[in-house]
């Protein structure tokens, strides 16, 4: 997707756009001109992002749906409001974690998370790339996350999550090259965008979480990614030594590395539930 382009006609969507990246990307986007449509589930958070989009480009359009995409409603309500409509930009941002051992985790958190990560965002990619390819233009933003490229013991559902939107990403990328579109995975590493605190305290005691990057900088490479037709954007230096050393370990001794490191210490409460 060529940022020439992205002024026409159309419009950028961006879910969970009420905090972290998803209220940097609605700022970055307004800032080219982009009519947005943000979703997320806290309404008044996202009326505070819609309020200072508004400020940063005087009468643009930024239509706000409040609802849970991890719902089939809440998906539902905001393919209602697109219907028709020519989408330049989908930033498919909505996703959140869990952590701690699956044997102790909630069931219907577990399939929450799926339905958020990646159930709503192949709905929402089905639905916009037809009109993309049609057109011949537009680019599909995917957060990912560097958890994708490995396992992630006492973090298995939400980075097998991750892997699914890496691996489907870099698929679509594939399928569309030459049409115009564009579809690219950014895989951030830690961030601090509020997902860690909502993991809980547990985590920030592990060797993947103590240290964490500032989210602007993500968000740019993202769109750099983009803007460049590129199918993956690993952010720093040392995200990307982390992935592509990866790419050269089996992934049962990857487990076992990430596993260490993503291990609660014995005191915490994942911890006492890592070792019942």
């Amino acid at each position: 997707m060529a940022e020439a382009q992205s002024v026409e006609n159309g419009c950028a969507v961006i879910t969970g756009a009420s905090s972290g990246f998803g209220a940097i990307f609605a700022e970055q986007l307004a800032k080219r001109g982009l009519p947005l449509v943000l979703t997320g589930r806290d309404e008044s958070r996202l009326a505070a992002v819609q309020e200072s989009v508004r400020r940063i480009a005087p009468g643009l359009d930024v239509e706000v749906v409040v609802g849970d995409l991890g719902t089939d409603a809440g998906v539902d309500a905001l393919l209602a409001l697109l219907d028709g409509r020519p989408i330049d930009v989908l930033v498919n941002n909505a996703g959140f974690g869990t952590y701690g051992p699956l044997s102790k985790a909630d069931a219907a958190r577990e399939n929450d998370l799926v339905a958020v990560n990646v159930t709503a965002l192949v709905r929402l990619t089905c639905a916009v790339l037809p009109g993309m390819v049609a057109r011949g233009k537009g680019g599909i933003l995917n957060v990912a996350s560097t958890i994708a490229f490995q396992p992630a013991p006492y973090q298995a559902t939400y980075g097998a999550s991750k892997a699914f939107v890496l691996s489907f990403s870099q698929a679509l990328w594939a399928e569309t090259r030459g049409s115009g579109v564009t579809v690219s995975a950014l895989c951030p590493g830690p961030t601090r965008t509020g997902f860690v605190d909502a993991l809980g305290a547990d985590v920030a005691h592990t060797a993947v979480y103590r240290h964490l990057v500032e989210p602007e900088p993500i968000v740019l490479a993202g769109l750099r990614a983009l803007d460049r037709g590129r199918p993956v954007a690993v952010p720093g230096l040392r995200s990307r030594i982390m992935t592509n050393s990866a790419r050269f370990v089996p992934g049962w001794i990857m487990a076992l590395l990430a596993g260490r490191m993503l291990r609660p210490s014995e005191g915490s409460e994942a911890g006492r539930l890592a070792v019942r």
